[in-house]
């Protein structure tokens, strides 16, 4: 019988966002928008298990309120010019060296409340499912047009620590906003209270 396949999902969510205050535990619904995200998770038919890393005390008690695993981010990563991958690899070394290694890691984004269990389910059957030939080690997510977006990156686990350019990877038609302003907010929030 095969081994389970452990999957990790690792939602970046700083406290000091630059252009909307507060954006990942704004309100949606009546849950903070992170929420979805840890939702998706729980709702995919692969097991995820959701790691919310960020600088705030308070991201971080209404994550693990919602069912996520937490890491405390160092405020040296929290800082504008910090790359998202960066802060990715910090908590996946972190989960590597205190846990079990897990077989994919997911960096999914905490500011795309529009966010479901089958979105991931899409991606990770891609990923899981190549063939032998096409081995794929990441899939990310882009929109209707092909655009690359930011809701989700995922990795087979050694490749989350991959530096240069990816190769052998493959794309996910997830066409979702990301909430960066208060017009992205406006036009998300009234979408999702409107199909509730």
């Amino acid at each position: 019988m095969d081994k389970p396949i452990k999957i990790v999902a690792i939602i970046p969510a700083k406290g000091n966002s630059q252009r909307l205050p507060n954006k990942n535990i704004l309100d949606i619904n009546g849950k903070p928008m992170l929420y979805y995200a840890i939702k998706a998770c729980q709702d995919s038919q692969y097991n995820i298990e959701p790691w919310v890393s960020s600088d705030s005390d308070e991201i971080l008690r209404i994550a693990s309120l919602y069912g996520a695993k937490t890491h405390k981010r160092d405020e040296a990563l929290s800082q504008p010019h910090v790359f998202k991958q960066e802060v990715i690899r910090t908590v996946a070394a972190y989960i590597n060296a205190e846990y079990t290694e897990p077989d994919v890691y997911i960096s999914l984004q905490p500011n795309s409340p529009q966010i479901t269990g089958s979105h991931l389910d899409e991606g990770l059957n891609i990923l899981l499912h190549s063939t032998k030939e096409e081995r794929m080690y990441e899939v990310f997510s882009v929109d209707k047009d092909y655009y690359q977006n930011a809701v989700y990156r995922m990795f087979r686990s050694h490749y989350v620590f991959q530096r240069d350019l990816s190769t052998h990877c493959a794309v996910a038609v997830c066409d979702i906003m990301d909430v960066n302003t208060k017009e992205d907010y406006d036009v998300v929030k009234n979408k999702m209270e409107f199909n509730v």
